[in-house]
């Protein structure tokens, strides 16, 4: 009973490894323009097709560049500062103001989310 079994098992994985899938030549098409925030092309970003920002994000912008230390936000759930290095959680509130600053302590970005 071993001997059939085994020669069995010995043909379905012979069997098995000539089946091998088609390699899949198709080619992926570039996308035009350089990639920019978050994936989109860098033509799309801001003009006519930029979505509005629902938070505060436009009125803190004009504090990139200077300390964290040296400002003073306001005390809201909607207004998150912190270090580029540091942890934060990921959920993605578009009404919320991110302020990131570097190990600097100079602010480099301010983002909705």
């Amino acid at each position: 009973m071993t001997c059939p079994r085994l020669s069995f098992g010995l043909v379905l994985c012979i069997g098995l490894t000539a089946c091998v899938a088609e390699e899949d030549t198709a080619l992926v098409t570039p996308i035009e323009g350089e990639a920019g925030a978050f994936g989109e092309a860098a033509d799309d970003v801001g003009g006519d097709n930029a979505l509005p920002e629902e938070c505060d994000a436009a009125d803190y912008r004009p504090l990139i560049g200077t300390s964290i230390a040296a400002v003073t936000l306001p005390a809201d759930d909607m207004i998150r500062a912190y270090g580029e290095t540091a942890i934060v959680t990921q959920e993605y509130l578009p009404q919320r103001t991110n302020i990131i600053y570097g190990m600097d302590g100079v602010i480099l970005r301010v983002t909705c989310g």
